[in-house]
């Protein structure tokens, strides 16, 4: 069973007629949100489905921006540490599955499509001198559908992400080859860190040999090329 029809919700579509599982793609996906509104909804989503179905498996997708120490924590990232919260004091039988940005459609409140949008467009805008983790959203789908079909980390938190970060000058300078236009941008310094621990899914990434050494250029010129 999938709640939601969003991004996550469409890639795991497959899942739909599976009756032990819940997966939630359901809720606030705006990592820039500060609506209690709408963390409110998503909150009374999560609950009812949570009592509705508490003989499933859930799996949750939350925010790696937890670990995000260049900027303070947002409403969006309390509002995701609630949710864990409420999950594991209801559930007995949960997944909760931490990601850093997700490709795989043109969201301009997402961080690649804003970049992209805003170069194409040819606007200013300011660049932050700091490091982000991009996955593509198969991928995710590929280490998820592991975990989930091999039982494993039941009861836990898990991060799917890209062993690797990137710093934004030089996503910024990749996006500039690709796209062949010369962005215009004011560099802001930032101090901090972005430590994702993979530890949990290395095994998971070195059999599925995800993750090459061109796979930001790769998957980065792929998504660019959605872009009207």
């Amino acid at each position: 069973m999938i709640i939601g029809n969003g991004l996550l919700a469409k890639a795991f579509r497959d899942h739909e007629v599976d009756n032990k599982l819940l997966i939630f793609a359901s809720g606030v996906s705006n990592s820039s949100e500060t609506s209690l509104k709408a963390f409110e909804r998503e909150e009374g989503l999560l609950v009812k489905a949570l009592k509705e179905h508490y003989l499933k498996k859930i799996v949750y997708f939350s925010t790696c921006s937890i670990y995000d120490s260049f900027f303070d924590k947002s409403a969006y990232t309390n509002h995701k540490i609630n949710m864990k919260n409420i999950i594991q004091k209801i559930s007995r039988n949960y997944i909760i599955i931490r990601l850093p940005q997700v490709l795989g459609m043109n969201n301009k409140y997402q961080l690649i499509g804003f970049l992209c949008q805003a170069i194409k467009d040819k606007k200013k805008f300011d660049l932050f001198n700091i490091e982000r983790n991009i996955i593509d959203i198969e991928d995710v789908k590929l280490i998820a559908d592991y975990i989930i079909e091999h039982n494993i980390f039941k009861n836990r938190i898990v991060n799917i992400a890209n062993p690797k970060n990137i710093k934004v000058l030089e996503l910024v300078d990749l996006l500039k080859r690709v796209l062949k236009i010369k962005p215009r941008y004011t560099i802001v310094d930032k101090t901090g860190s972005l430590d994702i621990c993979i530890n949990d899914i290395r095994f998971i990434i070195d059999e599925l040999n995800l993750f090459h050494e061109n796979y930001i250029k790769e998957r980065v010129s792929r998504y660019c090329e959605r872009i009207d």
